[in-house]
């Protein structure tokens, strides 16, 4: 027990200079970027106890003309910022919030981004999972993301297709 004790502190010890040296290696621009995803992940975890996604998703301001390639490297910079404004909050946040916040936070910088919400049954059991998409690519996600997560049509999407 005291063994484990001091390994957990060890652990512990090196997460946090980990931590320092990632710190100390952010720009301030990628610390302002931390604060607004901070915030902006605090907004969207109490909006979606107070409505419903698909008003929460109207009222979202979206860039529909398409990315260039050049905002790949930018999105995933800010994917990442997002991820570890997710894992040092103090509520737990989910993948919808966490897309939620990409999302607003790529289309504030002019770079076209996609929510998709896909599922997938494994052995009689639903599991359900969000992601943004720039240009077609899931960011922060495995490739294959969309072909082990059904991606589920939005109610546009089902409106266009039927007035065709």
């Amino acid at each position: 027990m005291i063994w484990s004790n001091a390994c957990k502190s060890k652990n512990l010890s090196k997460s946090l200079k980990r931590k320092a040296q990632l710190a100390r290696g952010f720009s301030l621009s990628d610390w302002s970027a931390l604060i607004e995803a901070w915030l902006r992940l605090l907004y969207y975890r109490l909006a979606l106890l107070a409505v419903n996604y698909q008003r929460l998703k109207e009222s979202t301001r979206r860039i529909e003309n398409q990315s260039s390639e050049l905002s790949l490297p930018r999105a995933r910079k800010i994917e990442r910022l997002v991820g570890y404004a997710a894992r040092l909050h103090l509520i737990p946040m989910t993948c919808l919030d966490k897309s939620l916040a990409l999302q607003s936070m790529l289309s504030r910088r002019k770079i076209a981004a996609q929510i998709k919400i896909g599922a997938q049954k494994i052995e009689g059991t639903l599991y359900a999972h969000a992601w943004v998409e720039v240009n077609g690519k899931p960011i922060g996600e495995a490739e294959d993301v969309s072909k082990r997560f059904s991606a589920l049509e939005s109610v546009a999407e089902i409106t266009n297709r039927q007035l065709i």
